[in-house]
């Protein structure tokens, strides 16, 4: 599928029917084609499923050696005494190393998904997307081969850097090759990948940890492995986006590998697109040097200015109150509430839960249920219903966890249940979100808005590690504290007007009317 320099008959005959946009071709090809002929497509989203799971894992992992006691000794201890790592016992710090290590991962997503995004809509979702996954997969093994909490700091905070460019490309990249009316079930499918990766992480950690005592660096080589296999299957299978291609001005490229995704889905008609369509549909864009850059020969100043102006662009008067704020808002107040994740299995301990690796496997397969249920309702309830839905019930079931935890030792099912609850509709919320947010910004600049907006997450991410190092020891605070954030994020989008794009065509440029599509265009181009 990566392949675009090959050849083609198909692609330089006249149009036999009215001019197709790639969403009217993708919708097209997916209705028409044969159900048990998509294993290439379907293989195309695993790919892409397993390089999200490998985001999961890598963030996932410190949730479990937080409380590994050899962890705690080698990189968490402070010690009396003149020489490193020797000298009598004082205390762990998780307000200071703990909380450190925790957020410098979040640190490097914020500055990756900020500048990869800006950036990707002119190197190509693709390219960026094997950069962010080959960089992760090394800093994770190199992680695991770290003496000091600054060593560690460092590999985590590489390894963010990767993680943002993923994150910034990936979902980005899965939308643009999903025909509009399964958009959200594709893009779920991938998501889901998480809950796999976290499942994945929290089963090793209950069989290296919980049923054994192996060190805590094997656990941590073994969570590298998602990305590194994730990484080598989108470079053998996933192509570049045919619009981002078209957009470019490439059109014999964005026509070849559009008709080869077309038959991945089993299409087997005779009305393959055409250079025609595509020139027909993002000619005119081309002609806007504001909006890209289709030549190679420009310098890095003007690269800069072009990746600033796309950033700015996110706050046009057309997108900045009904999109892009009540967006930011929204990941910020999600990434608040999901830094509990990262605490969870200090945060049953503090709370005196027993076998705290098997109550931490629970948490994570509760996102399972969270995953179906959003598979089946982003495209029925749509995106915008689901996302409020999923961020009040998280938000009331971490009240719930509140309760429990004042009295823990009558009510450890309350607690344990009411956590497994808010995982769930966490997940699902998620599984919204990144569906709305890959949806809303335009093509020109859908790279850009998704690192902006994971990099306001990320600032929460960085944000809520300390807030959770400092009242670890208080869970009642530690879990109001994040309830209250989600619950006032969940009425942003309401209040704000925000538009839900369910069935609706993807945009290519800000002045555009959201979900007006890659129409003949006769629109200025502003």
């Amino acid at each position: 599928m990566k392949d675009v320099t090959t050849t083609t008959t198909t692609t330089t005959t006249k149009p036999t029917v009215a001019s197709r946009s790639i969403d009217e071709f993708y919708n097209e090809a997916y209705e028409q084609g044969a159900s048990n002929g998509r294993f290439q497509y379907w293989l195309m989203f695993l790919a892409l499923g397993i390089a999200n799971s490998g985001d999961a894992t890598e963030i996932g992992c410190m949730n479990y050696i937080l409380s590994h006691p050899l962890f705690k000794e080698e990189i968490l201890a402070n010690r009396s005494g003149n020489v490193v790592g020797v000298g009598e016992l004082i205390e762990e710090d998780y307000g200071g190393r703990g909380a450190a290590i925790a957020s410098s991962i979040f640190a490097g997503m914020l500055i990756g998904g900020i500048v990869t995004g800006a950036y990707g809509d002119k190197l190509g979702r693709r390219p960026t997307l094997l950069t962010g996954l080959f960089l992760n997969a090394i800093s994770g093994i190199s992680a695991s081969m770290a003496s000091t909490a600054t060593i560690i700091c460092l590999c985590r905070f590489s390894a963010g850097l990767g993680i943002g460019a993923v994150l910034a490309s990936l979902i980005t990249l899965a939308s643009e090759l999903s025909p509009s009316a399964h958009r959200g079930w594709y893009i779920t499918i991938i998501a889901g990948f998480w809950t796999i990766g976290s499942v994945f992480i929290a089963v090793l950690a209950y069989v290296l940890f919980g049923r054994n005592d192996y060190s805590w660096r094997i656990f941590v080589l073994i969570a590298a492995s998602p990305t590194l296999v994730g990484g080598v299957l989108v470079w053998v299978i996933v192509p570049e986006s045919p619009r981002y291609l078209a957009l470019h001005g490439r059109y014999d490229e964005a026509t070849i590998v559009a008709n080869d995704i077309g038959r991945s889905m089993g299409y087997r008609g005779m009305n393959a697109l055409t250079v025609e369509e595509i020139r027909d549909h993002y000619g005119h864009y081309n002609t806007a040097e504001s909006w890209i850059n289709s030549g190679h020969t420009t310098t890095q100043s003007s690269s800069d200015k072009r990746a600033m102006r796309k950033i700015g662009d996110l706050y046009r008067k057309e997108l900045v109150w009904t999109v892009t704020i009540p967006l930011q808002i929204v990941w910020f107040s999600m990434s608040f509430g999901s830094g509990l994740c990262t605490w969870i299995t200090k945060l049953f301990e503090e709370i005196g839960l027993t076998n705290i690796y098997l109550q931490s496997l629970y948490f994570a397969m509760a996102n399972i249920p969270g995953n179906l249920s959003a598979c089946f309702l982003v495209d029925t309830v749509g995106r915008k219903a689901l996302l409020f839905g999923s961020m009040t019930s998280a938000a009331l079931s971490l009240g719930l966890a509140a309760h429990g935890a004042s009295e823990p030792e009558t009510r450890q099912l309350q607690v344990i249940l009411s956590a497994c609850a808010f995982h769930s509709f966490l997940v699902m919320g998620w599984c919204a979100l990144s569906v709305m947010t890959s949806e809303l910004f335009p093509t020109s600049i859908r790279g850009t808005g998704m690192g902006v907006c994971a990099g306001v997450g990320r600032v929460a991410g960085i944000l809520v590690q300390y807030v959770n190092g400092a009242f670890i020891d208080r869970p009642l605070v530690l879990l109001l504290t994040a309830a209250s954030c989600m619950m006032a994020g969940a009425f942003a989008p309401i209040a704000m007007k925000m538009p839900d794009m369910t069935d609706k065509h993807l945009s290519e440029i800000p002045g555009k009317a959201i979900g007006e599509g890659d129409g003949q265009a006769t629109h200025k181009i502003v």
